[in-house]
């Protein structure tokens, strides 16, 4: 069996380009853009965040509404997990703000399909901050980077990767990810 490290945003979940009646998307891109960091590493809860958004859609959302909606938006990639977990041990690797890791953990049972996770607030780190995120991941894992496939959307986060010696693959879509899978 290998071992993948796999990104969520981008490549387990996927926008379907959809809203609905409680999210919109654009609000939430300029927030995330303005709170994003602070969130990835921990350094504020996602209140704020969602304090904002409730104000500029005059909604009143709680964090558990607003979570589920935004994921009721969003497409799991139930084909690539099946086809990694057939073939690999699965690590998470993703830059996310702690309350949606714990909704979308237990939705959609990250437990039951990968072995570890490790998210940008543990370690007080993102993936955009360079190699040291991949250091502290491999020292946690005690697996050789060769030993290590990383499986993610964004280039730059692939190449700190591959800087630490971690074998990569950029995800465009399933098939093309399929055939560029280590037999």
């Amino acid at each position: 069996m290998k071992n993948v490290l796999l990104d969520l945003g981008g490549v387990v979940f996927n926008s379907t380009g959809l809203s609905n009646e409680k999210i919109d998307w654009k609000i939430i891109s300029q927030l995330n853009h303005k709170y994003g960091h602070q969130l990835n590493i921990g350094e504020i809860s996602a209140q704020p965040f969602l304090d904002e958004y409730n104000q500029l859609t005059s909604q009143e959302l709680i964090l558990a509404d607003f979570l589920q909606s935004i994921f009721d938006t969003l497409e799991f990639n139930s084909q690539l997990i099946s086809f990694l977990s057939e073939r690999a041990h699965i690590y998470i690797l993703s830059d996310n703000y702690r309350e949606n890791i714990a909704y979308i953990s237990k939705r959609y049972k990250f437990a039951t399909w990968s072995k570890k996770q490790f998210y940008s607030y543990d370690f007080k780190l993102t993936k955009y901050q360079g190699t040291k995120i991949f250091e502290l991941v491999l020292q946690n894992l005690d697996i050789k980077a060769s030993d290590l496939i990383f499986i993610d959307d964004s280039p730059e986060k692939i190449k700190f990767a591959q800087q630490c010696g971690i074998p990569s693959i950029i995800y465009k879509n399933n098939q093309q990810l399929f055939k560029a899978f280590p037999h």
